[in-house]
């Protein structure tokens, strides 16, 4: 079953078809040969996306639509300027800052990419830096959206593994920050041999002055992460209050946009929350299938044989994370591959929270990397580069990457003692 879901798959990506398309194909052809009644494809379809905790998701994605149309985004960019621009890197640094201030309230790497670029790389440009250096600062740091909370890839790794969302959020903190602070030490190296990046004099002047118009901004992470931490909502409702404050400032205190402007927000988010329920549907459907066929127990077992050591069967996965995100797109591999790897990884003791950060991060690389790179496209046309230029402006960016996935994987303590400190639960 494994093999002929998996030569149904890559052909279906060889013709161009959607994968969700091919995940719905390859079940019909695996319920015909085991001779399984079709209506059990609707009933595992249904019971996929019969979930609660995936309300988060077009809350979040409505949350960033709000961001960016309703002037959050921009303040937040603002502030990051008035606290790195003197760094040796200047609108480089504020780039990766901004993205760590927007990662922590969209949770989406494409939003990321498309918000803070176009605000970011025309200043750049202006400073000294060519249009490829800038877009690559801008793409690769919107790799930080996916890990620090709130995170859509999070959110679909608890929901398919059955994993606390709410420790899930927590776990990416840490992480988050440490991949930021490497992407700017990157940048500051980079800077300091192309000249690119004018700094500005560190003043407090204007840091409190971006502070007072964005504090309220500041105030939605807090709500979210603190809220969780506290006990006081799951990770679900955090969504919920996230947007209706989002709702409230953007409208009613910065009056940034109208009423009207929100019906385009919510059919852009029903869009792309349809896209990702679709193909977890079928994807439930593909799982339920390999299960009642023992393929999971399976591969735990032929993987034990190869080796029991959890440092080098992480590795080994990493490489095949790294291999699957070069071929397809974060959400998909994330919903096929999480319910098969999980199992391998804790029978050697592995602790679930930490392998999902650990495959969001992984995973998020490959939307960094062609062919079917999302965020390498995004950039480009935000950009206006083509992908030759904006990958090869990307290299020591990826190297920086790799370097902070080894370290993740040589110490998973980075990632779960604040979990384990915190001790929340439920989704």
């Amino acid at each position: 079953m494994l093999w002929i879901f998996l030569g149904i798959l890559f052909a279906s990506l060889a013709l161009g078809l959607p994968i969700a398309f091919g995940l719905g194909i390859a079940a019909v052809v695996m319920a015909v040969i085991s001779d399984i009644p079709l209506s059990i494809l609707i009933e595992q379809s249904v019971r996929g996306v019969n979930n609660f905790p995936l309300l988060a998701i077009p809350f979040f994605i409505l949350v960033g639509e709000v961001m960016s149309a309703g002037g959050i985004a921009r303040r937040l960019m603002e502030l990051a300027g008035t606290l790195v621009g003197f760094v040796r890197g200047g609108l480089g640094q504020v780039a990766i800052t901004g993205s760590m201030f927007f990662g922590g309230i969209s949770g989406s790497a494409v939003a990321d990419t498309a918000a803070t670029g176009s605000m970011m790389i025309p200043s750049m440009k202006q400073q000294g830096y060519s249009a490829p250096q800038a877009t690559a600062i801008n793409t690769v740091s919107s790799v930080i959206g996916i890990i620090i909370p709130p995170s859509i890839p999070l959110i679909l790794y608890g929901i398919v593994t059955e994993t606390s969302i709410s420790r899930l959020f927590i776990a990416g903190i840490v992480p988050g920050v440490m991949i930021g602070f490497g992407l700017m030490v990157t940048t500051f190296i980079m800077a300091s041999f192309g000249g690119a990046g004018q700094t500005r004099k560190f003043r407090l002047g204007p840091l409190w002055q971006a502070f007072k118009a964005a504090w309220l901004a500041l105030v939605l992470p807090v709500i979210v992460i603190g809220g969780i931490i506290g006990g006081i909502f799951t990770a679900t409702e955090a969504a919920v209050v996230a947007l209706l404050y989002s709702l409230v400032i953007s409208l009613v205190v910065y009056r940034e946009f109208h009423v009207r402007e929100l019906w385009g927000m919510l059919i852009r988010t029903a869009r792309l929350t349809g896209m990702v329920l679709l193909l977890l549907a079928f994807a439930t459907v593909i799982a339920w299938f390999l299960t009642i066929n023992m393929v999971p127990q399976t591969l735990v077992m032929q993987v034990q044989s190869i080796t029991q050591d959890p440092f080098l069967l992480l590795l080994i996965v990493a490489g095949l994370l790294l291999l699957v995100g070069f071929v397809m797109d974060l959400t998909p591999a994330m919903v096929i591959m999480a319910p098969m790897l999980t199992p391998i990884v804790t029978s050697v003791g592995i602790d679930p929270v930490y392998f999902g950060v650990l495959m969001a991060f992984i995973l998020g690389i490959g939307l960094l990397t062609p062919p079917v790179g999302t965020c390498l496209y995004v950039g480009c046309g935000v950009g206006k580069v083509t992908m030759e230029q904006l990958v090869k402006a990307m290299l020591p960016y990826y190297a920086t990457l790799l370097i902070m996935a080894v370290i993740l994987i040589a110490f998973p303590g980075l990632v779960t003692w604040l979990p384990n400190l915190t001790a929340v639960g439920g989704n």
